[in-house]
This record gives C-alpha cells, structure tokens and sequence, in this order.
C-alpha cells in the first residue's frame, strides 16, 4: 500500500510539474486551425515566457506555426501540444511581431527544419531589439532560458503574400508594420475567414504602449484588419474573439487615448495632466492598474512630435 501511495505521489508530482511547464490552452478554432492561449501573466520560469497566444495549422504536408515561443523550452511546450493532435512535421514558422515569445524559439524549430519567415520590418525589429530582449528574458526565465538560441527569421517579405497549401487552406501573410512593436505581420486565412493578428489585436488585458509602439500607426493596422472582416480573430493575448470584442479592447482603447491626449494638448497641458486621464471606462481589462498611466504617458510623448 505504501508502494502504491508512493506511486500516486510521483504520478501527481509529473502532472503538477507538466501543467507548470506547459500553462498554454489549445483550441480548435476550425477544423485543422488551433489557437494556443498563453497565460496573461509576466514572463517567468514557469510560464517558460510563453504569456501570449500561438497558433497552428495542420494541412496535408505538415503543420504551419504561428510563432515560436519565448525560450527554447517554450517552443518544446509548443510542439508538445502540436504533437498531442499530428506526428506530421512543422514546415513554416511565421513570426508576427518582434517580441521574445513571437520568435525566440525559431532556431529550435528550424533545426527539424521549418522555414521561418515574417515582414520586413518585424524581422528589422528582431535584428534592432534582439539582445536587449534576450537579456530581459533570460532575468525573468532563469533555468528555463537553457538552450535558448535567439534566431531571427531566415525569410522577410516587404509586400502581402499568399503561402499556398493543398486545399482546404490559403494562408496571406500581410505587413501592417509599426503598432505594438516596430513591424507587425498579419496571418490570414481567408476561406475560413480566421486571422491571427499578433500584437495588433488584445482582448481581455490592457495592451501596452510602450518606447518600441506606434500608436498612431497601430490604429492604421487594425483598420487593416477592419478591411479583412474575419469572424474569428486569435489576438496576441487573450481570449480568441470577433471583431467587434477586438474592437472594443484594442480600437476604442487607442482611438480614446488619442482624443483624450489630443484634447490636453490643445489646451496647453503638460504630460503631468496625461497621467492624470479618467480611464476607468477600461478598467475590466487585467494589467489596468500596472500600465494604464503609462500608455496615456507614451501617447502624449508620440502626439508632441507629431
């Protein structure tokens, strides 16, 4: 009995320490097309800095990634779920933006290899704030950065391309450049009307504006996505939506930002009164506390020199 008790113990023990390692939830969007929701949290050894979403398709050859993963031990977490529905291999790997979790897996999926590719300017992004991101991912991962080889994508393309696989799938990659980061890329599939839109799009948590954004220019992205009408949108984080649930967390959120800043602007207020902004109208979005004053900071400084 002792034995057996044991055995449960080491048993419960692998489970708890498997759910710690691999927090990401799949879900079947459309037949063959998964989202992978990554928890809203700080980067951290347990999360493996996989807090944002991924994708995948699997079509008749293989599997196309939707972003890498944050460290090499992220992007095994991933495969892990890919191999929990297909042994078949992942062929591409599209990188959506510049950020840790949206790339730094591609040297590990590339050395079984996958093509990794994005747009021009994210993979201008990857080239410019690369160390400076592994740094801070390696502090905030600690024993989970092992192995984790920062790689920027082997293929950019500076115009919207379609990747062509066997029926029923049409993947356009499209550039939509700065918003979040210093270049975003789109994933579309448009017979299934589904996208993955990276850091364009977060529903459920505040987003973040930060020294890398473009404000502005993010605005110019999501009427991209306004012109494509998906019914399903699989956003950078939170929970997968439509467009009216990415319009109200993501567009509104901005489009309020600018009125507002603007507004202080005309009147002649210093950036003290940005801090200052009535934003509790946004307030059921996680991270409101953290980062509110500071997006109406950063718009001020971006609308100052416009």
């Amino acid at each position: 009995m002792a034995q057996v008790r044991g055995l449960v113990t080491v048993l419960l023990c692998c489970l708890s320490l498997s759910a710690v390692a691999n927090p990401l939830e799949r879900i079947e969007i459309k037949p063959g097309i998964y989202a992978l929701v990554g928890p809203m949290e700080q980067r951290s050894p347990e999360n493996l800095a996989n807090n944002a979403n991924f994708g995948f398709v699997v079509y008749d050859k293989g599997v196309v990634l939707i972003d890498s993963g944050g460290t090499h031990a992220g992007a095994k977490a991933i495969e892990a779920q890919i191999r929990s529905i297909t042994d078949k291999p992942v062929t591409y790997v599209i990188n959506t933006g510049g950020q840790d979790h949206r790339w730094f897996g591609n040297h590990y999926f590339s050395q079984q290899g996958a093509q990794t590719l994005t747009s021009l300017q994210t993979q201008q992004d990857q080239q410019t704030r690369g160390a400076t991101e592994a740094e801070k991912t390696a502090n905030y991962t600690v024993q989970n950065w092992l192995g984790t080889q920062p790689q920027i994508a082997s293929r950019a393309i500076g115009a919207p391309e379609i990747l062509l696989l066997n029926s029923p799938f049409q993947m356009e990659i499209i550039p939509v450049g700065p918003a979040h980061t210093g270049g975003e890329t789109l994933v579309w599939l448009p017979k299934q009307k589904v996208l993955f839109s990276g850091d364009v799009v977060y529903v459920d948590r505040m987003l973040g504006v930060g020294p890398q954004s473009h404000h502005l220019a993010w605005l110019g992205a999501f009427e991209t996505i306004q012109g494509l009408s998906p019914d399903v949108i699989v956003p950078g984080h939170g929970r997968p939506t439509d467009l009216p649930g990415a319009e109200k967390d993501t567009y509104a959120y901005l489009k309020f930002l600018r009125t507002t800043v603007g507004q202080l602007l005309e009147e002649g207020q210093d950036m003290s009164a940005a801090s200052q902004i009535d934003q509790r109208q946004f307030s059921y979005l996680k991270v409101y506390d953290e980062i509110h004053a500071r997006n109406a900071l950063r718009v001020f400084e971006e609308m100052e020199w416009e």
